[in-house]
């Protein structure tokens, strides 16, 4: 705005200038006086370039000399900070040059290396590891190493970094001691984890064994004396068909215990096959009409599909789960019957084990398949059992790709549907 002012003074002084009409009319006295265009030209100019010059020494110049200084401290600050970051670091910091002299270590370096002086010496004699790298290759290229080593009885993770710009190489260490100690105990608790596992399937299988020997002599004994002496009377029957049902229930104990463990361990191995399922249920019923027949019950077995009743499965867990569930709906029904019904619901077979029995509240419906659980958990409960039947039911039909249900009352009964997909292959549900 000076400048302006200044300009527009001269031309108003060399307009409103009547005096001078052409530089002929200047005199010797007329040259030196402010009158003369070209004098008073010659003086704004002077002036122009004195308040110029003042203006940008005196105002410019420092202004631009403080933001610089106000860079430069903000510079500096940052530069303290991360140098105060990495002094406080917990974890061990290193800085090295090309030639692999070290430049910068931190308080934690230091207290890795009390007795040493650390700037100025080798990397590779402080971190021996670090001679299996090419420094120049990862300064000059920027390259990102991590590298785990023990030093001084810790073990420590490295982050190797080149720094190309700076021509520098950063090594940051993180002590990771606690971890090899925990992953050492995790190992050894894992090795002792499967010999313990080992030991209790050698114990299972052995303990099977051992038991089952005596009780198929047992059986076999009950059904040569029910034979033998059929005249007798019924309480003597009634003895021989309790001694046989009992031995039985032995059996399903150990075979529940077993395919537990089997499940558990994922030991079990499967085999898929085409099975009747009437003929499969027929077996079943045979097995346990003994059984019904000492509670007084009936056991019906029913076919629906028109004799179309083939699916894709493993056979051996397939009647394990309806032995498990016949088992089950004797056990729990006091009077009436259970029945097995074949059916077809949509494209897929059904089979409904269906008893008069007690019945499960709605609270416990939520658990059925809950291992080693019973509604009722008390010593004087009025059931025996070892709550594992059903958990194996669920396992064996999830094993086969298929779908349980249950619908039950207190005091009504209760119905376990097996729904399987027909011809189709298993695991196939729709």
């Amino acid at each position: 705005m000076l400048l302006l002012s200044l300009l527009l003074q001269v031309s108003r002084k060399l307009r409103l200038d009547s005096s001078f009409q052409s530089l002929e009319k200047i005199t010797r006295d007329s040259w030196y006086s402010f009158e003369n265009p070209i004098l008073f030209s010659l003086i704004m100019i002077v002036v122009i370039l004195a308040v110029t010059f003042i203006y940008y020494r005196y105002v410019i110049v420092p202004m631009r000399k403080k933001h610089l200084q106000e860079q430069e401290n903000l510079r500096l600050q940052q530069a303290e900070l991360m140098a105060l970051f990495s002094e406080l670091s917990p974890d061990p910091i290193f800085r090295f040059d090309l030639n692999g002299k070290i430049i910068l270590a931190n308080n934690s370096a230091h207290k890795i290396f009390p007795s040493k002086v650390l700037v100025g010496e080798q990397v590779d004699i402080l971190l021996p590891f670090m001679k299996t790298f090419d420094i120049h290759d990862i300064i000059t290229y920027g390259k990102t190493i991590i590298y785990t080593s023990l030093l001084e009885e810790n073990y420590f993770q490295f982050l190797i970094s080149g720094v190309a710009k700076f021509s520098v190489c950063q090594v940051y260490g993180r002590d990771i001691t606690d971890l090899k100690t925990k992953e050492k105990e995790l190992k050894t608790a894992l090795v002792k984890a499967e010999e313990a596992k080992k030991l209790k399937e050698q114990f299972l299988a052995q303990i099977s064994h051992e038991i089952r020997s005596p009780l198929n002599v047992i059986v076999g004994y009950a059904d040569l004396l029910k034979q033998e002496y059929p005249e007798k009377q019924e309480d003597f029957s009634g003895i021989l068909r309790s001694i046989k049902n009992n031995s039985k229930r032995l059996y399903r104990t150990f075979d529940l215990l077993l395919n537990m463990s089997q499940l558990q361990t994922s030991k079990y191995e499967t085999r898929f096959e085409k099975v009747d399922l009437y003929s499969l249920l027929l077996t079943i019923k045979h097995e346990f009409q003994s059984y019904a027949e000492e509670k007084n019950l009936e056991l019906d077995l029913i076919n629906l599909t028109d004799g179309e009743s083939m699916v894709t499965v493993d056979h051996y867990s397939v009647a394990q789960l309806f032995s498990n569930l016949v088992d089950n709906a004797i056990k729990y029904t006091e009077r009436g019957k259970v029945e097995l019904i074949i059916r077809k619901e949509a494209a897929k077979i059904c089979v409904d084990v269906k008893d008069t029995g007690i019945g499960i509240s709605k609270e416990y419906l939520q658990k059925v398949f809950t291992p080693f659980s019973q509604e009722n958990m008390s010593y004087t409960r009025p059931f025996e059992g070892t709550g594992l039947g059903l958990a194996l039911v669920k396992g064996f039909v999830d094993i086969n790709g298929s779908k349980i249900r249950v619908n039950s009352e207190p005091n009504k009964g209760t119905t376990f549907t097996v729904i399987f997909n027909g011809e189709q292959r298993w695991g196939m549900l729709n």
